[in-house]
């Protein structure tokens, strides 16, 4: 059985004027909701996904929408894998007395490249979680299990062992730069991504600069910046997904904040272009 291509029908701005019913009833004559379910993702903040589709009627779908007056869009999942993956910085520094200004970033797997401020085109802050699991044997020798999210890993042994986890909560930043090659998204995670001046050895993580958007929104004037995945209501799918894995249902995961990010970014592009 081939599984069908699923869209994410996204609410953007209710008209004004637009009470809870006229919501609802909205979803339902136009989405084929529940009632129920349809009052819920009224109530929902905006933008907000408020039903998944079967990508095949999702112009019909908006078609209706927009005749109600309703600023929406439904990107697929295929669409929201071909935007550009996150490529996760190891630093990212700036070139000094640059104008305007400029970066190089070094990325986990690849090699550098640079941008200007003027490139960054959208900001996607929020944070993660991560966890570090450290594990005793009964000789006394320990091991860890250091990432974001990373699940608790036991180790096979003959005697008994004792398990230490450490949850840690950082900030996430993902850069969306236009390039010559297309768009890029530069991800800076907490301690793993080192915040400098192009030669200076010494640079701190992003953990030290507090709060790291203060940087960004300085010297990054051209960008919109976006400071609402801690209230995203992830889709039933990819909550799916996500939970075979294991865990509770926190929001602070690193595929939760991937999909986001792309989300906003085709939300954005469908706004401003």
């Amino acid at each position: 059985m081939i599984n069908e291509e699923r869209a994410f029908l996204t609410v953007i701005a209710w008209p004004g004027g637009f009470g809870e019913q006229e919501r609802a009833t909205t979803l339902v004559e136009c989405a084929g909701m529940d009632l129920y379910q349809a009052k819920l993702a009224s109530r929902r903040n905006t933008p907000g996904i408020v039903r998944e589709l079967d990508a095949r009627f999702r112009d019909r779908v908006l078609h209706a929408m927009h005749d109600r007056g309703v600023l929406s869009i439904a990107p697929t999942q295929s669409e929201i894998d071909a935007y550009p993956e996150g490529e996760l910085m190891l630093s990212i520094d700036q070139f000094p007395d640059a104008d305007p200004a400029r970066f190089v970033v070094m990325p986990r797997d690849g090699e550098a490249w640079t941008f200007t401020s003027e490139q960054v085109w959208l900001v996607v802050a929020g944070r993660l979680r991560t966890t570090k699991v450290t594990i005793e044997e009964p000789e006394n020798q320990s091991y860890g299990y250091y990432g974001v999210e990373a699940d608790i890993v036991r180790r096979a042994s003959e005697g008994p062992a004792r398990a230490s986890k450490q949850i840690r909560v950082q900030p996430a930043i993902d850069l969306h730069v236009r390039t010559d090659r297309g768009p890029r998204v530069a991800r800076l995670i907490g301690v793993r991504t080192r915040v400098g001046i192009v030669g200076d050895e010494n640079r701190p993580s992003l953990l030290d600069n507090t709060p790291p958007l203060d940087m960004i929104e300085a010297l990054m004037t051209h960008a919109r910046i976006d400071r609402e995945f801690l209230d995203f209501d992830p889709p039933s799918t990819l909550r799916k997904r996500v939970n075979k894995r294991g865990g509770d249902s926190n929001i602070e995961k690193p595929e939760y904040f991937a999909f986001y990010s792309a989300w906003i970014a085709l939300i954005m592009s469908s706004l401003y272009g």
